[in-house]
């Protein structure tokens, strides 16, 4: 309407008079309808065309098609699929996971556990300090399954990697519950083969040496504990925790070692068990436990000994006379499984079985095992006046040689006594006087 001309070519008359109708619907106003154009498409291929470009808002299609079949290809090379790698990173994304070193991590985490037992604590330490050798600085979340296996590695024994994996899996848990990583890669090792052998118990007649030997040594302070040991099958950390009252008349009274937090269990009181505690009643743990048990240990002549060797043969010895797992396993706070894989139809021997559950102290008395126990010399110690003169006129290397002790044992018996001794150099400025 403007008196422009326009000047274009077509191919067709119907192309030209379609234009010439557009450029005068537009002079006057008028709105231009859509027309037909040529195109290679199918109607399904336009219909999919026009419902993309609708979806994909202001973003080029060509650029969105790209884009997804690049990143096809790299899953493609790696044998996975766009949508498993997107289920892997909303499963496994944590926007606010912490970096932190292995050692850092470790020393929280070992400080975390100072509400459990000693022994616990000890063994978490000790377990947890294989994944600082490497590299202490090294990030937790970026330790993997391989570096798990090469720990486990070195070990043969199926129960000591067992071991290890627990600490590390109770570490890697909590490490993900602080968002220290992400994952425990424990989870994705292999399975340890069970342990089907059987259980390490002793013979008769290292049970007699050890309750002779019990007997012999040390004033027989440790008989009481080893009888309840052997007769009623209670563990080595529930003896720990074991007070002369929870000793009853017909059972004893478990609260510690595994139970802990858990419900108590009593153990019944065989006759056996109560003739011996009649004889050495129970007053609590000796002092020196440990040193004690591996006197009796050697005592016993053992071909193989174990952590749990006693309450091993304790309910041996009561799955034979019983013969009812189902009755033992919860006497002894264990499972009818454990007890048909390790203790069933250990022994044959009926006398065996008959002479342990009659092994009165008098009847052991009168048989008196052979037993070799340390021998322990009695130390003449010089009254505290001599041995103050002692120390200050002579080393105390030389003073504990002419006493016959350790210098170690001397300056403990110096200390007691409250007597002060020379500080270190004194002898150095002595000589150079």
């Amino acid at each position: 309407h403007d008196g422009t001309r326009v000047r274009q070519n077509f191919s067709t008359r119907p192309e030209a008079d379609q234009t010439k109708a557009d450029l005068e619907s537009e002079a006057s106003g008028a709105p231009v309808a859509s027309r037909t154009k040529r195109t290679r498409l199918s109607n399904d291929q336009l219909a999919d065309a026009e419902a993309a470009i609708k979806a994909a808002g202001d973003r080029p299609i060509t650029q969105l098609v790209a884009h997804y079949l690049d990143l096809e290809r790299r899953l493609n090379h790696r044998e996975l699929t766009l949508d498993s790698a997107a289920s892997f990173a909303e499963s496994h994304f944590r926007e606010e996971l912490v970096s932190v070193s292995i050692l850092n991590a470790y020393d929280e985490f070992v400080l975390s556990r100072n509400d459990k037992e000693k022994r616990t604590r000890s063994f978490y330490s000790s377990m947890l300090k294989h994944l600082l050798k490497p590299d202490p600085n090294r990030m937790l979340h970026t330790v993997t399954v391989g570096d798990i296996e090469k720990i486990l590695g070195q070990y043969k024994n199926a129960n000591t990697k067992r071991s290890y994996r627990t600490a590390f899996s109770v570490f890697f848990n909590w490490a993900v519950r602080h968002h220290y990583c992400l994952e425990d890669p424990c989870k994705r090792l292999d399975k340890l083969p069970r342990d089907l052998s059987q259980i390490t118990a002793l013979s008769l007649e290292e049970v007699e040496r050890l309750l002779f030997a019990a007997i012999s040594y040390q004033s027989g302070d440790a008989v009481a504990a080893v009888a309840i040991g052997l007769f009623a099958g209670v563990r080595p950390s529930e003896l720990k925790d074991l007070k002369p009252n929870d000793i009853g008349k017909n059972g004893i009274r478990v609260s510690g070692g595994k139970l802990r937090r858990k419900l108590k269990r009593t153990v019944p009181i065989p006759p056996i068990l109560a003739t011996w505690l009649k004889r050495y009643p129970f007053k609590g743990l000796p002092k020196g436990w440990d040193y004690k048990m591996k006197a009796l240990k050697k005592a016993t002549k053992a071909k193989k000994w174990v952590q749990d060797v006693i309450r091993h043969t304790s309910i041996t010895f009561q799955t034979e006379r019983d013969k009812n797992e189902a009755l033992t396993a919860f006497n002894n706070g264990t499972s009818i499984q454990m007890m048909n894989w390790h203790y069933r139809n250990t022994i044959d021997d009926e006398k065996t079985i008959k002479e342990f559950w009659n092994l009165t102290p008098a009847k052991l008395s009168a048989k008196k095992p052979v037993v070799e126990l340390p021998s322990r010399t009695r130390i003449e110690w010089p009254k505290k006046t001599e041995l103050e003169k002692l120390i200050w006129k002579k080393p105390l290397v030389h003073a504990a040689k002419e006493i016959g002790v350790s210098d170690v044992a001397l300056r403990k018996r110096c200390v007691s006594l409250g007597l002060e001794l020379p500080k270190p150099g004194h002898w150095l400025k002595h000589r150079a006087k």
